[in-house]
C-alpha cells in the first residue's frame, strides 16, 4: 500500500531522458471466470506504448520494463480484486511496485519527465494508522487498520463478578458487589489505556477509535488520559453487527470518511474565506499558481473536475499559464503542457504541500476547481470576489 512519503518521492523523481513510466492496472469485472478479456487489454495496452515509445526514439530507454509488465500481465488478474501501480525507469534501475485499492479510474501507461500521479488524487484521501478499541467491562480487542487491512493486535479478559439483585443485610450486599465489579471494571478500562498510550507512544498509531456499549462509554471516557480523547475519531455502539474484521473495517471507514468530509469542507471553506480577505487563502489558478512558486501553500485542494493548459520549464519546474520565450525564473526553455494538473501535483508534492481531492462540491467550481490554504502571504493581494 503506498504512503504520503512514497507519494512524495515519486514527485521528486525526473528522468533526464523523459522515461519514467508509471503503470496502473484497474481490475475490471471478468465476463467469464477465465479473465482472458482482461488480459488482453492489458497486452495491447503494453504494445501500444511500445509502439509509441518506438516513434518517440524513446524504445531503448523503456523496452525492458514494458517487456516486465508485459510478463506480469497474466499474474496482474489474480491479485484479489486489487489495483496495481508500477513506476520504473529503466535507465536509473528504478521499479517500485504498489497494491492499490481498486479506484484508480482506468488502466494506463504514461511515458514522461515526471511520473504520472493524477491518478493518485482520489487515492490520496487521510488515511491515518487507526487503533480500534472494542471494549466492554471485561474484555478489550485491540485492532491496527491501515487504510486497508484491520488486524487483531492485542486482546484482554479481566472476570468481572456478576452482580444478582439480592436484599441480604438490607441490600448491603448487593451495593458492596455492585461497588467492587463497578472497581474492577474501572481497573481494566486504566489498563486498556495504559496499552493503547503505550502503543501511541511507539507511533503505532494516529488516532483512536472506540466501539463499546453505550451505557458504558461515560466510564471508558473518564479512564482514557486527555491525550487518548484528543486523538479519538469516534466512537460507535458495540452491536452484534460487528462479528468480524470485515465489520469493523467498514465502521472505521465510515467514522473515517465522516471526519475526513469534514475536515476537507472546513479547509476550502476558510481558504476562500482567507482569499476574500486578501489574508492567507487563494483561489482560482492564477492566485493558486503564483502562491505555489511562492512556496506559501500549506495545504492544495483540487477538485475532481479541473483542467488547464499551460506552460512548464524544463529546468527548474517553473509553471505558468501564458507562453513565454523563456523561463523568467532560470532562463531555459519553456514547454506547453496539455494538462498542467499533472505539474502542479508534482510540484505541491515536492514541497509537502498537503494535497485534498475535492469531489462533487459546488464551491470549488464556483472559484474554478483549485484553491490552496496558504502558511503565510508574501505579499498582498487583491481581494477576491
Amino acid at each position: 500500500m503506498i504512503n504520503r512519503e512514497d507519494i512524495r518521492e515519486l514527485a521528486e523523481y525526473e528522468s533526464p531522458s523523459g522515461c519514467a513510466l508509471s503503470f496502473y492496472y484497474q481490475p475490471e469485472k471478468p465476463k467469464d471466470q477465465s479473465h482472458r478479456e482482461d488480459a488482453i487489454r492489458l497486452k495491447d495496452l503494453v504494445r501500444g506504448a511500445m509502439r509509441e515509445a518506438e516513434k518517440n526514439g524513446q524504445k531503448d530507454f523503456v523496452q525492458k520494463d514494458l517487456e516486465h509488465i508485459l510478463a506480469i500481465a497474466d499474474d496482474l488478474q489474480w491479485i484479489g480484486g486489487k489495483a496495481k501501480a508500477i513506476f520504473a525507469d529503466q535507465e536509473k534501475g528504478l521499479w517500485r511496485e504498489f497494491d492499490m485499492p481498486p479506484l484508480l479510474g482506468g488502466t494506463k501507461i504514461v511515458v514522461d519527465r515526471r511520473f504520472h500521479l493524477r491518478p493518485m488524487l482520489t487515492l490520496m484521501r487521510w488515511r491515518p494508522q487507526v487503533c480500534a478499541c472494542l471494549i466492554d467491562r471485561q474484555r478489550a480487542r485491540i485492532f491496527q487498520y491501515d487504510g486497508q487491512d484491520c488486524n487483531e493486535v492485542a486482546c484482554f479478559f479481566d472476570k468481572v463478578p456478576r452482580v444478582v439483585d439480592s436484599n441480604g443485610f438490607s441490600g448491603f450486599d448487593a451495593g458492596h458487589r455492585e461497588r467492587h465489579a463497578a472497581e474492577l471494571a474501572k481497573r481494566h478500562y486504566k489498563m486498556v489505556a495504559d496499552t493503547l498510550m503505550a502503543m501511541q507512544q511507539r507511533d503505532e498509531w494516529e488516532l483512536l477509535v472506540i466501539g463499546c456499549r453505550d451505557d458504558q462509554w461515560s466510564d471508558i471516557r473518564e479512564a482514557l488520559y486527555p491525550y487518548l480523547q484528543k486523538k479519538l475519531a469516534g466512537r460507535f455502539t458495540l452491536e452484534s453487527s460487528v462479528r468480524s474484521e470485515q465489520d469493523l473495517k467498514q465502521e472505521i471507514e465510515r467514522l473515517l470518511g465522516s471526519l475526513e468530509k469534514t475536515t476537507r469542507e472546513d479547509s476550502l471553506r476558510e481558504a476562500i474565506g482567507q482569499a476574500q480577505r486578501s489574508s492567507r487563502g487563494s483561489v482560482g489558478l492564477r492566485h493558486v499558481l503564483s502562491s505555489l512558486q511562492k512556496g506559501e501553500v500549506q495545504k492544495l485542494l483540487i477538485g475532481e473536475r479541473f483542467t488547464a493548459q499551460g506552460i512548464e520549464c524544463s529546468n527548474c519546474g517553473h509553471i505558468a499559464m501564458r507562453k513565454a520565450g523563456e523561463c523568467g525564473v532560470c532562463g531555459h526553455r519553456l514547454d506547453e503542457v496539455k494538462e498542467i494538473s499533472e505539474a502542479i501535483l508534482n510540484s505541491a508534492l515536492r514541497q509537502g504541500v498537503e494535497v485534498i481531492y475535492v469531489k462533487d462540491n459546488d464551491e470549488i467550481e464556483r472559484v474554478g476547481n483549485i484553491a490552496a490554504l496558504l502558511r503565510f502571504r508574501a505579499e498582498p493581494m487583491s481581494a477576491v470576489g
